[in-house]
């Protein structure tokens, strides 16, 4: 018996010494649709104030025309979406000491973040290693636990992901990779690609409880820099009709706690943000160019109240401010059927 155990801790040292060793040796890679970040936040930390600052997931990254954005609402804009894998609370505790007075945060998390990704998976670590900065982001408990737990996970994938690589060479036009954005932080790499049939795709498997703690997580974020002279709007990510029907109810359920608990603006509603299957690129949060129009109209909609708010409380007069207050004059088409009549 006593053989046996010091067999089984021998066995249990080398796993973990060779996961220690391969974790050191094997380099991050680079060419990672994650290795965005640290571009990411350079640009949020050097482009001019007033902003409008996306925060959120992938939805954000394949979904929003940041150009269109900036030319109809006057602030310059920095697109911070990247992939909701982080988690909730360390894309915000990464954005928040780079928010300044003036400054509009639209949060625009996915769905999965309020029920269980809260403090990411497994690509948090691939996260950390992209950006070893991120490091000071990482406070509680249950990022360390899921850091421990996904350890052996990571290293695996680490060793296939070289494995395959040999011999094979970077795609010029790769749509997951830091090659993809434009300069706001948008990927574009996809427009005018084939879509796939996203009907079938699986979406928010393990809806219970609305995490409650995610919740407080926004609410401190929000306090934080609205003592700072910001402003935050919540919109709802985009999803395809049927994953909306699919879902209906966990969704309404978050919608209601949101507006029983949220301490944030929310000019519209989860259905406002729900659009045909044709209209998505790869996935249920990936929207495609047309989708991806539409959606930047009901956004550039729903936060021209607040851009105009915040010019006057900082200008005095809501012609001027950002860009050019003559921008703000262009109306956009808030009807998706006249949008969609016009791209078509």
């Amino acid at each position: 018996m006593r053989a046996l155990i010091q067999r089984c801790l021998v066995m249990v040292a080398l796993v973990a010494v060779s996961t220690a060793i391969a974790q050191i040796v094997i380099p991050p890679d680079y060419d990672d649709y994650l290795a965005i970040i640290g571009t990411k936040v350079h640009n949020l930390e050097t482009t001019p104030s007033p902003r409008i600052v996306f925060v959120g997931g992938s939805n954000l990254a394949f979904g929003v025309d940041s150009p269109e954005v900036e030319r109809k609402l006057g602030y310059h804009v920095v697109n911070m979406g990247m992939g909701f894998n982080m988690g909730l609370r360390f894309m915000l505790d990464l954005i928040e000491p780079r928010i300044r007075k003036g400054d509009v945060v639209v949060l625009v998390p996915e769905y999965n973040l309020f029920f269980g990704l809260l403090d990411g998976d497994e690509r948090l670590l691939d996260v950390l290693e992209l950006y070893p900065d991120g490091w000071q982001y990482i406070h509680s408990r249950r990022q360390m636990l899921n850091l421990g737990n996904n350890l052996f996970r990571h290293v695996k994938f680490k060793v296939n992901r070289v494995l395959q690589q040999i011999g094979h060479k970077s795609d010029p036009e790769c749509i997951y990779c830091p090659r993809a954005f434009n300069q706001y932080g948008d990927i574009v790499a996809h427009l005018g690609k084939p879509s796939k049939d996203v009907t079938r795709m699986s979406f928010l498997r393990s809806a219970g409880q609305v995490d409650g703690e995610a919740i407080h997580v926004v609410n401190d974020f929000a306090a934080a820099v609205e003592a700072r002279g910001a402003r935050v709007v919540f919109l709802f990510p985009c999803l395809p009709e049927p994953h909306y029907e699919l879902r209906h109810a966990a969704i309404e359920r978050l919608e209601s706690e949101l507006h029983d608990k949220l301490k944030v603006e929310m000019p519209s509603s989860a259905k406002d943000y729900v659009y045909p299957v044709q209209d998505f690129y790869d996935w249920v949060y990936h929207l495609n160019r047309e989708g991806r129009t539409l959606r930047t109209a009901r956004i550039i909609d729903d936060l021209r109240p607040t851009i105009e708010a915040a010019r006057r409380e900082t200008t005095g007069d809501a012609a001027t401010g950002g860009l050019a207050g003559s921008r703000t004059a262009d109306a956009s088409l808030s009807a998706d059927g006249q949008l969609r009549q016009k791209l078509q």
